[in-house]
């Protein structure tokens, strides 16, 4: 197998830097108000009137807070995160309810009241919360138990299942036995695809069924990542070339093509020169000194698109990369642009899902000599990661070379992680009519290493 580099770091750059900007956008979007009194007091919710002379509340959606409160209506003392020794109480499993000994009557109440600090966007508030309950402290009720678990139906987190021991894993006022959701991420068990482990956004890098939050094998090899040599690579065979421990498909530095140079002392690290030929002396072998025939039709693809790329971030944004959602576009009156039009555009897709959509398009753009035309586009989340693809195969011409070139790619945090080229050239001079580049990584010096799998069938 043939190997070569692109001759830019990254592809990434492509999307990497507009995507970014709306992460911003979206991060105060998606910070989640305070619970409300209704959210918090459920079991038993306020106003509940408990049938003898004691009772338990469980808070609801305060699991992973540090909550303090008391139950005589008194106001809280809170100091970073500390409950005042005094009648402030710190909350664990339960706020426990009774009647004092000079107490009377069917229906004496008792106040509680809570506070505690919620994240909103970037800072800090100290949120409060109070709810009233009655007690009976005539000590005549005996409460209603469905169950028949020991727990009164007011005070039981499944008053309908057996449950004595209150489990609540989640801490979400809803007891295990009976809560559809252990991991409370909004999704029920059945349809979770980690059940036991919140993954709200049910990811699958692999597509193996398993969330990625819960699966131990990420990249679908058969190794489990804690043993394997690329746990985000698949490597089934854990083939390790130069023995670093970094296996083969995710090593920068090892022998790629395979000539017995390593990658970080071979003149053509991606292309077979075992002889290290270098005819012109300027360090670059003559196996991999200018691609011909579709390899080079393929970088003048790369070159035509970050030529294009660099024109439209220059004439709008100082050259600088973008900086928010934006819509630009381009022709040969107003840029360096030979000819023909393009238009890049960066859109919120769902706010509050914090997706946004990307799309290059361009008509017969020509610069330096090279012309292309079709679109490119992708949904990405707030994090840029998402697929970027074609919709149908895009028309290119350069230097005496045409054809067709389809790209389906996959972007993790910015940057290209996998997905392929393919590139068919109409030339009889193209070394072979239709090829398919796959990204198998990064070199030593950041740049994205290409396989080279000549297809069967055209584009």
């Amino acid at each position: 197998m043939n190997i070569i580099s692109s001759k830019r770091t990254s592809i990434s750059a492509f999307w990497q830097l507009c995507a970014l900007s709306l992460i911003t956008i979206f991060t105060t979007a998606c910070s989640p108000p305070p619970p409300t009194n209704e959210q918090i007091f459920v079991t038993p919710s306020a106003g509940t009137q408990f049938e003898s002379d004691s009772g338990t509340v469980i808070l609801s959606k305060l699991g992973s807070q540090t909550v303090c409160y008391t139950s005589d209506g008194a106001n809280p003392e809170y100091d970073r995160g500390n409950c005042d020794d005094g009648s402030t109480q710190s909350y664990h499993n339960g706020i426990q309810l009774s009647c004092n000994i000079d107490e009377v009557g069917t229906s004496v109440s008792k106040e509680v009241r809570i506070v505690f600090e919620w994240e909103i966007g970037t800072s800090t508030r100290l949120e409060a919360r109070d709810a009233l309950f009655f007690l009976n402290c005539d000590n005549t009720g005996t409460g209603t138990d469905s169950d028949g678990d020991g727990i009164p139906d007011v005070n039981d987190n499944c008053p309908d299942d057996i449950n004595p021991n209150q489990d609540d894993e989640d801490g979400d006022g809803a007891g295990d036995i009976c809560d559809f959701d252990l991991d409370n991420d909004g999704h029920d068990d059945g349809a979770d695809n980690c059940p036991s482990i919140a993954n709200s956004g049910q990811e699958d890098a692999d597509t193996d069924g398993l969330g990625d939050a819960c699966d131990n094998d990420d990249d679908n090899d058969g190794v489990d990542d804690e043993d394997d040599n690329c746990p985000l690579a698949p490597n089934s065979g854990q083939q390790d070339s130069d023995n670093d421990g970094t296996g083969d498909a995710c090593d920068p530095i090892t022998d790629t093509d395979g000539d017995g140079h390593a990658d970080n002392n071979d003149n053509c690290p991606t292309v077979p020169n075992p002889n290290q030929a270098d005819e012109d002396g300027n360090g670059v072998g003559d196996a991999c000194e200018g691609p011909n025939g579709t390899d080079k039709f393929f970088r003048d693809y790369l070159d035509l698109i970050f030529g294009v790329m660099d024109v439209m971030q220059c004439k709008f944004n100082n050259c600088n990369a973008p900086d928010g959602l934006f819509n630009w576009s381009i022709n040969a009156s107003d840029s360096s642009l030979d000819s023909g039009s393009v238009n890049w555009k960066a859109t919120v897709e769902s706010f509050w899902n914090a997706t946004a959509k990307m799309t290059l398009t361009a008509s017969d753009a020509t610069l330096n000599g090279c012309t292309g035309s079709g679109a490119a586009s992708g949904i990405l989340n707030s994090s840029a990661t998402g697929p970027l693809n074609t919709g149908s195969p895009i028309g290119f011409v350069c230097d005496g070379l045409s054809g067709r070139v389809t790209m389906k790619l996959r972007l993790t945090s910015g940057s290209v992680t996998g997905g392929h080229y393919d590139v068919y050239c109409n030339e009889v001079n193209c070394d072979a009519t239709a090829v398919r580049f796959n990204i198998i990584g990064e070199d030593a010096e950041g740049e994205l290493v290409y396989s080279r799998e000549v297809l069967d069938i055209a584009l």
